[in-house]
């Protein structure tokens, strides 16, 4: 089979339709195993367990390989004989098989590329695959997730354990809409009720603030529009108007909510920093180590300086951060990405880039780039041994 190539991206539009129509949808970032980088000789995407519904009337039983064989369109007159294998006497996983030759020759390009994969009511299973930043985080903003919550068969429950406190949330606000910041503010007291004096790494303590973060924001968001769903809407106006504000609601929040959850996990170690400080040409890093005043300080010795940026995608966007501190040789960038060429970490590297990616995610890379990668809980640990601690003690919200 030759390789098919996904040169023009899905329209926007239709994107999102897709998705708003799906009765069952499952976002998975494209590991090196799923493409056959890592040398392994395992068959197909790996997907979760919970996604059998997709594909199966009842999950596969132990002792027993369960295989069905359907056609997946990836577009207009696009499409591809494939297999859903259920593994139930050995590896006891789910892998879609048959997809690889699709991939074959630009494995490279698609590693970190984000998959979804549909069960639409009338058109059957659909699959786009998307790599492009502008592509991704629409997707992802349309949901109002982050890439924490890919991986996922996803139908729109709530964590069993998150849901009471998205509930009380919304009853206080009584269908009013929070800042960004007093979401993140709420979703941090909400893992510090769940977890007490439970000591995480940095890296654990990310994943769970995003995943509260998300469960509190559909709670609200349910809350809120509950009145349009009652009534319905008027007229074709009133529904765009409402979709507009829902989606650049979601897509403020989903910008802003990994600085607030780096911010506080980086007051909560007592690190010294300065959030968004000027330098050159008016630029504002998310993160300046030990300060502004230490930047803008001729004498403070740049090996000491420290800067970090925070983006939850950035498979394109990453060069934007190489102009934001010139003094500091080396930009460490934060990111929910699950998955990089080695191609694209190369580049990275050459620029003077150091990606810093939760540790949970590391599996998503290619066993031999993994070394090119710093956990978070790492640069916590850089940052502290260039600037130590901070006096003052970090109050909790």
């Amino acid at each position: 089979m030759q390789p098919l190539l996904f040169d023009a991206p899905p329209p926007l539009a239709d994107l999102l339709r897709l998705i708003a129509e799906s009765e069952s949808l499952l976002l998975k970032f494209l590991s090196a195993n799923d493409l056959g980088l890592t040398g392994s000789h395992q068959d197909g995407i790996y997907l979760p367990r919970e996604s059998w519904p997709l594909f199966f009337e009842q999950p596969g039983a132990a002792g027993e390989n369960q295989e069905r064989v359907a056609s997946i369109e990836w577009g207009p007159e696009l499409s591809t004989p494939s297999a859903f294998k259920w593994y139930g006497q050995s590896k006891k996983e789910y892998r879609l098989t048959r997809i690889t030759p699709v991939f074959r020759g630009q494995e490279e390009r698609y590693l970190g590329a984000l998959l979804l994969l549909a069960d639409h009511p009338r058109r059957g299973l659909q699959a786009r695959l998307l790599d492009q930043d502008e592509q991704i985080e629409a997707a992802l903003q349309f949901l109002g997730i982050t890439p924490e919550d890919t991986g996922r068969l996803f139908r729109f429950d709530l964590d069993e354990r998150l849901r009471p406190w998205g509930e009380e949330y919304a009853a206080q606000l009584a269908g009013a809409f929070p800042e960004t910041n007093e979401i993140s503010r709420r979703a941090q007291q909400v893992y510090q009720r769940l977890h007490g004096e439970a000591r995480h790494s940095a890296d654990e303590m990310l994943l769970w603030l995003v995943r509260i973060e998300y469960a509190l924001f559909q709670c609200v968001e349910r809350s809120a529009y509950a009145p349009y769903l009652q009534r319905g809407f008027r007229n074709l106006e009133e529904l765009l108007a409402a979709t507009s504000e829902i989606n650049n609601r979601r897509k403020s929040r989903a910008g802003r909510s990994l600085e607030n959850h780096l911010h506080f996990i980086f007051q909560g170690r007592h690190l010294r920093y300065s959030v968004e400080a000027s330098t050159e040409q008016s630029n504002r890093p998310d993160f300046i180590f030990p300060g502004q005043e230490q930047y803008n300080n001729p004498e403070f010795p740049a090996a000491r300086l420290l800067v970090l940026a925070a983006k939850t995608t950035c498979k394109d966007r990453w060069r934007q951060v190489l102009e934001e501190a010139k003094r500091v040789a080396t930009k460490h960038l934060c990111t929910l990405q699950q998955g990089l060429s080695s191609a694209q970490l190369e580049q990275m590297s050459a620029a003077g880039v150091q990606l810093v990616s939760p540790q949970p995610y590391h599996r998503f890379f290619k066993e031999e780039d993994r070394d090119r990668l710093m956990t978070l809980e790492a640069f916590v640990e850089l940052a502290l041994d260039r600037n130590g601690r901070r006096e003052d003690l970090f109050q909790s919200p």
